[in-house]
């Protein structure tokens, strides 16, 4: 068994790793750790948590844990590409024109894992966002919430943009933003992680080949893919 530190924007994404990729990848001997990503200190010391200002603070906290776990095969990242901090390596100089977002979202990851120099850092943004993930599991989602008409339409929502990691990173296109105009009370913390648990790996790496990707990085770190 070996150990892997996933740093995680926020609760949401904490949950999908306890509740979710947690136990899918103790089958393959990989053990995640998640935290959550620190961001500010409140006035009477206790340590604020979740959210993403600047890419400062991303970096000390990846430097603190890489330097304190030299026991852990890798530390990786579990961050939105939608609202990235602007100052992050590679968000300024991302290629344009007929580049692909797959394509620009790996360059800023390439360009992380330079910044960093440590050849225990895999890091990993979601193409564009957590809920990416819920609309891959849409069936899922309609059937936990009782409503195939919001399945349907969010499936429909994927499939003309190209795949769920394809829906785009507007403030009002977002996949958050769409999941909450569909259904209101819409949880991101219980219904997406509960949805996406239903959908399991196998389903979901068919649906988002950045991810699969990320998963497949993380394997190989065991010897397999």
């Amino acid at each position: 068994m070996i150990t892997v530190g996933v740093l995680c924007e926020g609760q949401t994404e904490e949950n999908m790793v306890e509740g979710f990729l947690k136990p899918e990848l103790a089958e393959h001997g990989i053990h995640l750790v998640s935290t959550i990503l620190h961001t500010k200190t409140a006035a009477g010391g206790g340590g604020g948590r979740g959210g993403v200002s600047k890419w400062s603070k991303i970096e000390k906290d990846l430097r603190n844990r890489l330097n304190s776990t030299p026991h852990w095969a890798a530390v990786t990242t579990f961050l939105d590409y939608y609202g990235l901090p602007q100052d992050s390596p590679g968000m300024a100089d991302r290629p344009q024109g007929g580049a692909s977002r797959r394509e620009r979202v790996e360059h800023v990851e390439r360009r992380m894992a330079e910044h960093i120099g440590h050849p225990r850092f895999l890091p990993y943004l979601v193409l564009h966002e957590t809920e990416t993930w819920v609309f891959a599991a849409a069936e899922q989602l309609g059937e936990l919430l009782d409503d195939a008409g919001l399945a349907g339409e969010l499936k429909r929502q994927a499939d003309a943009e190209g795949g769920p990691e394809e829906v785009n990173n507007s403030p009002d296109t977002a996949p958050s933003k769409r999941l909450l105009r569909l259904f209101p009370g819409y949880s991101k913390l219980l219904d997406g992680p509960d949805a996406v648990t239903l959908l399991g790996m196998e389903g979901l790496r068919g649906a988002c080949p950045h991810f699969d990707a990320w998963i497949c990085r993380l394997i190989a770190l065991n010897n397999g893919c």
